[in-house]
């Protein structure tokens, strides 16, 4: 049965997400100046000027607008991206205002959003009717638009990324005019993961399932034995994800496995949740990091104390819950893509590295997996991969830390995430993506004028 979903009324609920914190996250990323700042306030431009379209049909004026004046037209998202992949330098488009389910099909199992939707609205909305993504970033409160045109992945090698969801999308192209691409159009593997480069996205269908619950368990591992193991590790759940805090002994491996279980009543993924915002994330997480930015000497001790912060009792609870994390503190993340072959080498090398240049990092590393895909620009494009996560706050060797790591990553030939900080230039990343060329061909038929482009998307991918 088709369920049409009109202006997304049903899924937007002012008492959920009413915290001051949720308020700030869930808006359009902008500061009481006009500028742009991302989530994690390390990227910031000053657009000309803001738009924020509610229809096809205004977008479709602005880019018509923006060609005839010779202006670029930069989409901005939610701002969760830690790259410059959002930052506008000229005409800054919100499409906040694009939200809500549009139709549901529950016996084909997908669902037709708009661009602007949050993640975590989308998932709320669905289990509503008994429906879930098979897989979600860690970070629910990406747009829709924004966590596929980045390559966002859960993890899982039993599916793919987000992009991998796409059924279809529509778009406005460089011309103003309205496109859609559908399942049998080869031109949706290049237009799944775009970098905002192809036009603006209006409308999505993703492929979704029935709703399910999962039983979460983590096991603290030595860092030795995870390294031999990864590949291993990685196929012992449906989902699985590594956190390892620099300096600590033992990772904290989480699985994820499908159960009939209903919800863990204590401690209830609710009260979980409750613990890690209201405690965790409020007080004792920002303690301990403006104790160790100022001095660093005191990092190795407390990240061992934050590791044994990770380990969990065995928990039950809705998929979309399970999976997602609440938003942690500022930070900054890089994020190297790898076959799964090479995985253990890899996160080997992230680990050698911070003990040979004695590094005081005091943010965790994440290491997750990927299915394969045929999308062009996906990281995971032709091989199940492994996704290795460096993170760090505001400490003096983060700079150090990332350099070292990207030093080492490209020894391996590994992708950057999209989305994520790097600074790859288009002459390098045509070597890693065989899809390369046609991708070329794709966005100069979509964007002739490079009406999309900017200062990141020309770095990125040239002219």
């Amino acid at each position: 049965m088709s369920v049409p979903w009109q202006n997304g009324a049903r899924m937007f609920s002012t008492s959920t997400w009413s915290s001051p914190l949720r308020r700030t996250v869930l808006g359009v990323p902008r500061d009481k100046w006009g500028r742009f700042v991302n989530w994690a306030s390390g990227v910031s431009s000053w657009p000309l000027s803001w738009h924020e379209p509610a229809t096809e049909e205004e977008l479709s004026t602005l880019v018509r607008g923006a060609v005839k004046q010779g202006k670029r037209v930069r989409v901005v998202g939610a701002g969760h991206s830690w790259s410059a992949i959002a930052a506008p330098d000229e005409l800054a488009v919100s499409i906040d205002r694009c939200r809500g389910i549009i139709a549901v099909d529950t016996q084909r199992e997908w669902v037709t959003v708009r661009a602007g939707t949050r993640l975590c609205h989308l998932n709320q909305a669905l289990a509503q009717i008994g429906l879930s993504l098979p897989i979600v970033g860690s970070i629910a409160h990406q747009s829709v638009a924004g966590a596929i045109a980045t390559g966002t992945h859960g993890s899982s090698l039993v599916h793919g990324n987000l992009a991998s969801l796409v059924l279809g999308l529509r778009l406005i192209d460089g011309q103003g005019e309205t496109v859609e691409l559908c399942a049998g159009d080869p031109r949706l593997d290049g237009a799944r993961v775009h970098l905002g480069s192809l036009g603006v996205v209006t409308q999505v269908t993703l492929r979704v399932q029935p709703a399910f619950h999962l039983a979460q368990t983590v096991e603290s591992i030595p860092v030795k034995h995870v390294i031999g193991a990864l590949p291993a590790i990685a196929r012992s759940a449906e989902y699985v994800k590594v956190w390892w805090m620099p300096n600590a002994q033992s990772a904290q491996v989480f699985r994820y496995q499908r159960t009939n279980e209903k919800e863990s009543r204590f401690p209830s993924r609710w009260t979980q949740r409750w613990f890690d915002e209201a405690i965790l994330q409020a007080y004792v997480f920002p303690s301990v990091v403006y104790l160790e930015e100022r001095v660093p000497s005191c990092i190795p001790p407390l990240n061992r104390f934050i590791a044994r912060m990770f380990e969990r009792p065995r928990q039950v609870g809705r998929g979309s819950l399970m999976l997602s994390t609440e938003l942690p503190l500022r930070h900054r993340e890089t994020e190297a893509a790898l076959p799964m072959e090479r995985s253990g080498e890899a996160f080997d090398r992230l680990v050698r590295l911070i003990d040979r240049e004695r590094l005081r990092i005091n943010f965790l590393a994440e290491v997750r997996f990927v299915r394969a895909d045929s999308i062009w620009l996906s990281p995971a494009y032709g091989a199940d991969t492994c996704q290795i996560g460096a993170y760090t706050t505001n400490v003096p060797d983060g700079d150090r830390y990332f350099a070292g790591f990207w030093r080492e990553m490209n020894r391996l030939n590994a992708r950057p995430h999209w989305g994520k900080e790097h600074d790859h230039r288009s002459e390098a990343l045509c070597l890693l993506y065989p899809k390369w060329p046609s991708f070329q061909k794709l966005r100069m038929e979509f964007d002739p004028a490079r009406t999309f482009s900017s200062p990141w998307v020309r770095q990125t991918l040239g002219d």
